[in-house]
């Protein structure tokens, strides 16, 4: 041991002589790494007996040169080894380079450790001065120390029903706890890395039906030395029974661990037995059907459920439940019960159909699931319909689906109620209730109410003529039960063409009749309006201009199969009233089916009748307000063109009086332009009432003269617009 020490001393100090100049580079797969000379490498190998190789390149960075005598060797663990070596007396000349490869073969788990030293002598520099003597070779050692790691695996498990954590070796088997059919157990699975190295976990996977992994950390995962990887399998049993599989844990380097897995199904850690109120009992076990005693609708049969635990465990019962509105439970223990081995619980299972036929729900105690089953005893009725599609079944609420048919035409299902239950069907009713107008109606009605015996069936037909192309809508209603009716009509034929019969010329005050006629008959019911516009030509519209109802439209209908519209009056004609201003007068007419779906054509044909602008035509004329020396001269007319540009007054003098001047000319244009532009105007269109004042004098002025106004006998008055001259009247005066 001492000679070692001393050894190892003459290395540390030869390797201070060359200290800084060799390179060491390790290299392990795709990994290099430099270390100092005296320095050391770890090696981790997958698993014992699985190889690992490292490289080794010295390169020499002196100025002289260095010789290796001898092989390089490896002292302590022989899990070490060369594998490849230079040869013995290598030289390296500066920046030359020698490899060395080496095997890592662990034979066990534990840490090895060892030293590769390769032994070398380095050339002393040529003497540069005559007469030196050159120096001997300077002895060195590159020494390297080499540690291995090996990773080492165990497995074991740990069960909830005991807590035991139990180690099972590779192709041994794990046994689950018997577990009730569509229950579970589960196993918590430890991975243990027992060796000296860290490992890595590949894949986890799980074979049989029966087996599932859970609570799985994400993989790959690195397994240091001394920890331990958790996770769970779950054993949940689909039948009674054996269940087998297989656990395989795979690690880096395709190592694996692979486990057998066994576990038994049972149906139940209780037993049940169904007692009824006669004293019978019949076993009955999970998963399956019970049936309980038929009763009559309204009635209700009880029956009693016994469990006992018959395995060697305490087992806790959490809750108890039912499903189905025909099913109730009652009497039972405070819950949660644990039952002991060998212990007895009971409860109350009520049946009480609401309807006829069978009826069916769940029963579940604890994980342990039930079927039930029961008849209902009384009459049971199906709704199904036929159409082009064929016999449709429908529920109560549901949808009765008409084919498409073009608005105007109608098409047709039979709905047929059957029942099939086991006494009479009472049927008190059966109607349509819509919103709108009628587009379903019934056919075909036996006379209510009536009864289906067991077995038979009442068959009715229920028609669809729709009005428009929207989805139409009603429901269906048998006794309290009820149905959607829905179908949807196809656009129909196009309407046919029409004329507007009317004038196309009119004159101011006028009532012409207007009439719309099809150019042949059409098979669907109409409705529409024509509608009265104007087109003035004096910037203002006439609001006399209007139908003799006293509005703008007007309503009609086609009855199907006819040509004529006809009007609210019963008439197939209607007047409308022309006004006082030049403008045309519009009708358009608009056309629907009476479900609303407009069949107006984009580019109706229209009545134009046009009301020519005139000269100004008068009334009336009369004299009001007469003075001795003066009187007002009242007009009543109308214009046309909503002005006047003059007024034309002609005085008549009595037998023997003379008048300097007996004709006057009044510019109106101002006077008309305020009047016709006002709101006040606007009620009377072209309607005007003009008062125009005259004063007269007479230049006798002698006590015997008479008034002047004796002296006049009428006057006379045209008014004249843009178009030409009125009509003229005479009003006398006297």
């Amino acid at each position: 041991m001492k000679a070692k020490l001393l050894f190892l001393s003459l290395i540390l100090a030869s390797m201070a002589v060359i200290h800084g100049q060799v390179l060491i580079r390790v290299q392990q797969g795709n990994n290099i790494v430099p270390i100092p000379n005296g320095g050391s490498v770890t090696v981790n190998s997958t698993g014992v007996a699985q190889p690992r190789t490292l490289q080794v390149t010295v390169t020499y960075i002196g100025s002289t040169t260095l010789t290796f005598p001898q092989a390089p060797e490896i002292l302590g663990s022989q899990d070490f080894s060369i594998t490849r070596a230079p040869a013995t007396y290598t030289v390296l000349a500066p920046n030359q380079s020698l490899t060395i490869d080496l095997q890592y073969l662990p034979s066990s788990e534990l840490l090895a450790q060892s030293e590769m030293d390769f032994g070398f002598l380095q050339s002393a520099p040529v003497p540069t001065i005559p007469g030196q003597t050159a120096q001997p070779p300077t002895p060195g050692i590159i020494a390297i120390g080499l540690n291995g790691t090996t990773p080492e695996y165990s497995l074991s498990y740990g069960l909830a029903l005991d807590g035991n954590i139990v180690n099972v070796s590779p192709g041994g088997t794990l046994v689950f706890t018997d577990t009730p059919v569509n229950g579970s157990t589960a196993a918590t699975m430890f991975v243990l890395n027992r060796g000296s190295g860290a490992g890595q976990i590949q894949s986890v996977t799980v074979a049989g039906d029966a087996y599932s992994l859970i609570s799985m950390p994400l993989l790959p995962s690195v397994l240091a030395a001394g920890a331990n990887f958790q996770f769970q399998v779950r054993y949940r049993p689909r039948q009674t029974g054996t269940d087998t599989g297989t656990l395989n844990v795979t690690f880096e380097g395709g190592r694996s661990y692979a486990i057998n897995l066994s576990g038994r199904g049972i149906a139940s850690y209780l037993t049940y037995e169904l007692l009824t109120a006669d004293g019978a009992t019949q076993p009955i076990a999970p998963n399956q059907v019970v049936a309980v005693p038929a009763v009559t609708v309204g009635s209700k049969s009880t029956v009693f459920i016994k469990m006992r635990n018959s395995s060697n465990l305490d087992i806790t019962v959490p809750s108890v439940a039912i499903a189905g509105t025909a099913f109730q439970i009652s009497d039972l223990p405070f819950l949660p019960v644990t039952m002991a081995p060998g212990d007895i619980q009971f409860f109350t299972l009520i049946f009480s159909p609401p309807a006829a036929g069978k009826q069916t729900g769940k029963l579940r105690v604890g994980n342990d699931s039930f079927d039930l089953a029961g008849e209902g005893i009384g009459p049971l009725l199906t709704y199904s319909y036929r159409s082009p599609a064929g016999v449709t079944p429908v529920q109560p609420l549901g949808g009765v689906i008409f084919p498409g048919v073009q608005v105007g035409d109608s098409s047709s299902i039979d709905f047929t109620i059957k029942n099939t239950g086991s006494a009479p069907a009472p049927i008190i009713s059966v109607g349509i209730v819509s919103d709108g107008k009628a587009v379903f109606t019934l056919a075909g009605l036996p006379a209510l109410p009536t009864a289906i015996a067991p077995d038979g069936s009442v068959t009715f037909s229920v028609k669809f003529s729709p009005l428009n192309t929207n989805l139409s809508s009603a429901s269906l209603r048998i006794n309290t039960e009820a149905f959607t009716l829905a179908g949807i009509g196809s656009t129909p034929q196009p309407l046919p063409e029409f004329t507007l019969q009317g004038p196309t010329s009119v004159q101011p005050f006028q009532q012409p009749s207007v009439s719309l006629t099809l150019a042949s008959s059409y098979p669907v019911a109409l409705t529409g309006t024509l509608t009265l516009t104007t087109e003035s030509e004096v910037a203002a519209s006439d609001p006399s201009v209007q139908f003799v109802t006293g509005n703008r439209v007007a309503a009609f209908t086609i009855p199907a199969g006819t040509t004529k519209a006809v009007f609210a009056s019963g008439s197939t004609q209607i007047k409308f009233q022309t006004g006082s201003l030049a403008s045309t007068i519009v009708l358009t007419p608009a056309f629907a089916t009476q479900g609303g779906l407009d069949m107006t054509p984009e580019r109706p044909t229209v009545l134009r009748a046009g009301l020519p602008a005139t000269a100004p035509q008068l009334v009336s004329a009369s004299v009001d307000s007469r003075t001795s020396n003066g009187f007002t001269v009242a007009l009543v007319g109308y214009t046309t063109t909503k002005s006047l540009t003059k007024a034309n007054i002609s005085f008549k003098g009595k037998p023997g009086y003379n008048f300097p001047q007996t004709d006057f000319s009044v510019d109106l244009t101002a006077s008309s332009f305020v009047w016709f532009t006002s709101a006040s105007s606007l009620p009377y269109g072209g309607q005007f009432l003009m008062q125009m004042p005259f004063s007269i004098s007479n230049s006798d002025t002698s006590s015997s003269a008479l008034p002047p106004i004796q002296a006049i006998e009428s006057v006379t008055v045209t008014l004249t617009n843009g178009v030409g001259t009125s009509n003229s009247l005479t009003a006398l005066v006297q």
